[in-house]
């Protein structure tokens, strides 16, 4: 079950795949109809990413190349369905102009090409000119953007042609209806037969040009791989894009960051924090106030892993982590609830269908089902807190029982004892207080919070003996001057 496109778009996924900026209509294609790699496919991934990494290491040295085959690539247009048409029916003068076009291109863009990959060495992508194509349509021998019959081509058609010019002739001469008519009628038999011998050539050109047409198409392919590996580079050097070790049984990501987030932030002045983590199996649980930047982390880790299952390097500092056939979020706020329940019924839902997904399920136990994710972002938060907190406790005992890989993110207390692993979010464990107290004091009433924030640590640390949820709820209650007598009386219950 992969994410649906409003998951795609929350955890940053759609925002990573906009930025991908491809120069040709083959691949733009390559961009709307990802390949998404399975976990058995992790030679094919890595061959591709070793690509993408080869572009990115030469894009300085071989510069002035790639801005000409970007050029070149941009002037293409996508004629695929006429070359397929041309397998079994007869291309128009229109079609076979636009053929001839690509045809002089890819004679243009071919050497451009070579030149990058004798730097890059790119593995199964070569752009190969057509050139005994080329010949078939370059009639005139002009290599000329255009397409037309030369009367050389065939007497018939250079006869049609030479009268048709004579009784046009005629016609300009002419004089009244009744010496113009005799003419008009010759010259409508003459376009005819000009017409139909044209014809009977684009049929012959067209049956020449099939044997062509798989190296065509391959032609095509190869620029489209090229153009999508070219912006997967561009992509991973903007936005840091690493080569990423495959696992099986272990996750090790170091300064993972979410590009979507990250720009969001710096629009208003701040930075992201990068999230580190390592984890294996079983359960893993994330806590942190609310402010924290749980969702946060848990958006970044999905973003990452599921980016490199279409082929899109991770973007961290270094990554160690499985290929996964699935990468699957139940949170409150990416479920739609139009079916009538609750949101902590619609997140129950979608947890089951999950389990089915990932064969984890009673119904689907010891079934083949690939290699999974599961994330769960504050999980039965829509219930009552001691009731979700048992909840929590229960799903992560039974999660990080299994054999597969899932994250928790939760603000209840207890649930990490279940797991196999705890980090917390740092929040304001380092913050100077009073230098923050100073700032909100000066700022103005509804920017408090903002303050807090700017100072907020959303980076990871492994908790290594379990402790409870930070307090940092209370911290943020004293902080924005909370009325005092609420203060004391939480102090109290504290």
């Amino acid at each position: 079950m992969s994410l649906n496109f409003t998951q795609q778009e929350n955890i940053g996924f759609r925002y990573v795949v906009d930025a991908l900026r491809c120069d040709s209509p083959y691949g733009d294609a390559r961009v709307r109809k990802l390949r998404f790699y399975g976990s058995d496919e992790k030679e094919a991934l890595l061959k591709d990413l070793r690509n993408v990494c080869a572009v990115m290491a030469t894009l300085e040295e071989k510069n002035d190349k790639y801005s000409r085959i970007e050029r070149l690539m941009m002037q293409l247009k996508d004629i695929r369905r006429s070359v397929e048409r041309c397998r079994e029916i007869a291309l128009n003068e229109v079609e076979l102009f636009e053929l001839k076009r690509f045809l002089l291109q890819s004679e243009l863009i071919a050497p451009v090409f070579a030149e990058i990959n004798e730097a890059a060495q790119l593995q199964d992508i070569d752009i190969l000119a057509q050139s005994e194509a080329l010949r078939l349509l370059d009639l005139d021998g002009q290599h000329a953007a255009t397409f037309f019959i030369p009367d050389v081509y065939s007497k018939t058609l250079r006869a049609a042609r030479k009268e048709k010019r004579r009784v046009e002739e005629e016609l300009r001469r002419a004089q009244g209806e009744k010496e113009r008519a005799p003419l008009m009628a010759e010259r409508a038999k003459l376009a005819a037969v000009e017409d139909d011998e044209e014809r009977r050539i684009r049929t012959e050109l067209s049956e020449s040009l099939r044997p062509f047409l798989d190296g065509i198409l391959a032609c095509m392919d190869a620029i489209g791989m090229f153009d999508f590996t070219l912006a997967r580079a561009k992509l991973a050097r903007r936005c840091g894009g690493v080569m990423p070790e495959l696992t099986a049984d272990v996750i090790e990501m170091e300064d993972m960051v979410n590009p979507r987030i990250a720009e969001a932030l710096q629009e208003r002045k701040r930075s992201f924090t990068p999230v580190s983590i390592a984890m294996g199996k079983g359960a893993t649980v994330i806590t942190g106030a609310n402010m924290g930047g749980k969702s946060v982390a848990l958006k970044t880790i999905a973003l990452n892993a599921y980016a490199l299952s279409a082929g899109i390097l991770p973007f961290a500092k270094k990554a160690k982590l499985p290929l996964f056939d699935g990468v699957h979020i139940v949170s409150e706020d990416l479920e739609n609830v139009d079916r009538g329940l609750s949101s902590f019924g619609a997140e129950i839902v979608r947890f089951n269908e999950v389990l089915d997904a990932c064969g984890l399920s009673g119904k689907t136990a010891g079934q083949e089902s690939g290699k999974h994710m599961l994330l769960l972002d504050e999980f039965a938060r829509g219930t009552n807190p001691e009731e979700g907190a048992m909840i929590v406790k229960a799903v992560t005992r039974f999660l990080n029982r299994r054999d597969t890989f899932s994250v928790l993110t939760t603000h209840y207390d207890g649930v990490a004892e279940e797991a196999g692993a705890h980090y917390e979010v740092v929040g304001l464990r380092d913050m100077d207080t009073a230098r923050v107290k100073t700032e909100i004091d000066a700022a103005k009433k509804e920017e408090g919070a903002d303050v807090i924030a700017a100072h907020m640590n959303y980076g990871l640390y492994r908790v290594e003996k379990e402790q409870g949820c930070p307090r940092d709820a209370l911290n943020i209650c004293r902080l924005l001057s909370l009325e005092g007598e609420i203060l004391n009386d939480i102090e109290t219950l504290y």
